[in-house]
């Protein structure tokens, strides 16, 4: 409407120039097309042009304003627009406040969502998957990756997740291995395939992974250490798993392959338990302890505080006496009491292990305590009690 205002002011005032112009000056314009001539005052002629011209922009408006209904259909959309946006809020909504089944109900119901057809039908999937409606949300899935080729890998991670969640990690890990062989630098791909492989203990196929992981560079350091360190760990398991040579053949390339191990991995407390493992397996159960005597005397570790008294052999009264000096550190750390109170049963220290069990067990009643203190008072002659804490423990179990 507001056009056709500006055209009629336009009109009115270019009429009320003619006509001053008109009255003021003279002319005359003959025009012949084969048979036919007119004749007319000059200004007349350029009225008449102006007139054409501004019928010629009213006809070009209508034209306009009826393909679109007269703005009505833009408000249509306008209407549309603005019930898919208040869906998708609810929506996602929905989503982040875990009500899946109303989340895949109202981002579902949308025909034209102002999110991205693609990025809609992954929290589709995602919801739907959380409801508990694992079909569906794989024909979803199925469907994405045929209509966005290019979102494959993204998909397979999510249904690599719906399999977890169904505790199916073998069929995860193979769909994710041909995931990596198909984009084999996609950082997410590989992250959660190394998890996955490690649920599974696939260490050949986490240490087959490792020159990938070392070559990429663009990931925040702290996600990429701790997957490199699932790797370490892996590559230890794998030559623990492999090697079948006389023991202080196998103690020897342990040794190579642990200081081949970059020094920032060899700091790493949960590859240090590993390598402590492997190292008890060879027959060098002295030389763990000495590593996490020297580890715990720069950091103070619980993991390792725990190890530490897990290792049975060798148990020596030097072992104790270190463990009871952490204490005066360390009085209240539970790690601590449990490793002494194993350390004392090995050494046959009954009494002594009794006090730092019971002392943990005033503030831990875990399973491992109870399993330690019921054996301890089981030695002392005291099978009632040892009866009934593992009654205790079974109980915690169950």
């Amino acid at each position: 409407m507001r056009s056709y205002l500006v055209v009629l002011v336009l009109t009115i005032l270019f009429g009320a120039f003619f006509v001053g112009i008109v009255q003021e000056h003279r002319g005359y314009i003959l025009i012949v097309f084969d048979q036919i001539s007119i004749g007319m005052n000059i200004w007349m002629a350029i009225l008449a042009f102006c007139t054409m011209f501004f019928i010629l922009i009213t006809v070009i408006l209508i034209f306009f304003d009826l393909s679109s209904g007269f703005g009505f259909r833009k408000r249509w959309e306008d209407h549309l627009q603005n019930k898919s946006l208040k869906s998708t809020m609810i929506g996602l909504q929905s989503y982040v406040l875990g009500s899946w089944s109303d989340a895949a109900r109202q981002l579902s119901s949308q025909k034209k969502s102002t999110l991205p057809p693609e990025i809609l039908m992954l929290y589709v999937a995602k919801a739907e998957a959380n409801d508990g409606n694992s079909d569906r949300a794989r024909e979803i899935i199925e469907k994405l990756k045929r209509r966005f080729p290019k979102l494959k890998s993204e998909a397979d991670l999510m249904l690599a997740g719906i399999l977890c969640d169904e505790s199916k990690y073998s069929e995860a890990e193979e769909l994710l291995w041909e995931a990596h062989q198909r984009d084999y630098s996609n950082w997410l791909i590989i992250e959660a395939l190394v998890h996955i492989s490690n649920e599974n203990q696939n260490w050949n196929r986490i240490c087959a992974i490792l020159p990938t992981l070392k070559a990429i560079k663009s990931v925040p350091s702290g996600r990429k250490i701790l997957v490199e360190e699932i790797a370490y760990q892996a590559k230890i398991q794998t030559f623990m798993g492999a090697s079948d040579e006389e023991g202080r053949v196998r103690r020897k390339k342990l040794q190579e392959l642990w200081k081949s191990i970059p020094r920032t991995y060899r700091k790493s407390s949960n590859v240090i338990i590993t390598f402590t493992k492997a190292l008890v397996l060879v027959d060098s159960g002295f030389d763990a302890k000495v590593l996490l005597e020297k580890e715990l005397l720069n950091r103070w570790c619980p993991l390792l505080v725990s190890q530490f008294g897990k290792i049975e052999e060798p148990t020596t009264l030097e072992h104790l006496a270190t463990a009871e000096l952490w204490l005066k550190k360390y009085p209240n750390d539970s790690e601590l009491l449990l490793a002494l109170g194993r350390i004392s049963k090995r050494l046959n220290f009954f009494a002594k292990a009794t006090d730092y069990l019971e002392q943990l067990l005033s503030k831990n009643r875990s399973t491992a305590v109870l399993a330690e203190l019921a054996e301890v008072k089981a030695n002392l002659g005291e099978t009632t009690c040892a009866i009934q804490l593992y009654q205790s423990m079974l109980d915690a179990t169950t």
